[in-house]
């Protein structure tokens, strides 16, 4: 083709490739663009995961007769000589069989024999995308039987689209993992009866479980949403000063409660978010996580904010009970050096500095 038409069809396939990263139904237009203008006539990915040891083609994205996908699957996936020539290689080497396993090693080998060539299929290039600890990603593109081979600028075209379909692949699978981590984070916090809010720096609301959004659906309910920020109905300008102190706008980051309802014994704890949170670590900005308590027992809650361990949650506990340290060492049998080092974890990690704030603190949550 000539080289203006060259340069066209490469930006014509980056574009398509980068429309995966967002919509998984790209892909299949994408493989179609990228067959043709390869000089091939088949293609496929292939997903492998060595715990289940072996490779296997995908049932929804491949422009492959679906029969022949399930007789691979069933049959001769395990039978594929290139799987460990693939496996054994660095992501963005591509392996060529008539290359790598030569015409010979082709002629013979039962997989040719029995499977790639009645079906149609002759020679295949496969490029490594993405490999993890046991899986791994690969795109195939076959020339059918009896079809002219490609040439030296359709291979030089699809080498150099390569690096491109690495990125997609490497910025697909990490939506995926946040994507499925949200999922899970939403569970679990939509299973938390607490009503839970994380803002930002700003007091705007980035995520609320199902509990808060029942609250705020309640007539008469202290709390409100408004332009997507959480304000008070009486006591607004004192949860705006909380959050700016948790946040860290006022200085040093730190904790605060807000009582909400006498008679009801609501208070709502304002707490900074650790940077090395799970759910903050691809933010890594400031951020407060807002929890209603009523009147119950909450240290469970508290070792969750403040990512108390097993140890520093049972010292926490023996506190609340009015122990001296002295008293707490004995109970756990452990030393005195050794519940004061918790000692000094726990004030750390609830922004105290000394033990009467401590037990202020886990006197509120009732423990």
């Amino acid at each position: 083709m000539p080289r203006m038409d060259e340069q066209k069809v490469y930006d014509e396939l980056v574009g398509l490739s980068y429309e995966c990263v967002l919509d998984e139904s790209a892909w299949l237009p994408m493989l179609d663009r990228l067959i043709v203008a390869s000089g091939r006539q088949q293609g496929l990915l292939l997903f492998a995961n060595q715990r289940k040891g072996g490779i296997r083609a995908s049932t929804a994205l491949h422009l492959c007769d679906p029969a022949t996908i399930d007789t691979y699957n069933k049959h001769y996936c395990q039978l594929d000589p290139g799987f460990n020539v693939v496996l054994s290689r660095a992501v963005g080497h591509w392996y060529h069989d008539l290359t790598d396993l030569g015409a010979e090693r082709i002629r013979r080998d039962p997989y040719y024999q029995e499977f790639h060539i009645p079906h149609g299929m002759h020679n295949l290039s496969c490029l490594k995308l993405d490999e993890q600890d046991d899986s791994g990603i690969y795109l195939t593109v076959l020339n059918e039987t009896g079809a002219p081979p490609p040439d030296a600028r359709q291979d030089a075209l699809l080498k150099r689209v390569s690096p491109h379909l690495l990125k997609v692949a490497k910025l697909s699978n990490k939506i995926n993992r946040l994507e499925l981590e949200l999922a899970n984070r939403d569970l679990i916090l939509d299973n938390q009866p607490t009503p839970l809010w994380l803002l930002d720096a700003d007091g705007r609301v980035l995520h609320s479980n199902q509990a808060a959004a029942r609250r705020l659906r309640q007539p008469g309910f202290a709390l409100y949403e408004r332009f997507a920020r959480l304000h008070s109905s009486n006591q607004d300008a004192c949860l705006q000063t909380l959050i700016r102190h948790a946040s860290g706008k006022d200085g040093k980051r730190r904790a605060g409660w807000l009582r909400l309802n006498a008679p009801q014994q609501q208070e709502l704890l304002v707490t900074p978010v650790p940077a090395e949170a799970r759910f903050n670590q691809s933010l890594q900005k400031p951020l407060v996580l807002l929890a209603l308590l009523e009147n119950q027992p909450q240290l469970g809650l508290l070792t969750e904010l403040f990512q108390f361990s097993p140890a520093e949650q049972r010292l926490a506990e023996l506190l609340a009970q009015r122990l001296s340290p002295e008293a707490c060492a004995a109970r756990l049998n452990v030393s005195i050096n050794t519940v004061r080092s918790q000692l000094r974890a726990l004030f750390r990690k609830t922004d105290t500095s000394r033990q009467s704030e401590l037990l202020g603190l886990l006197g509120r949550l009732h423990v």
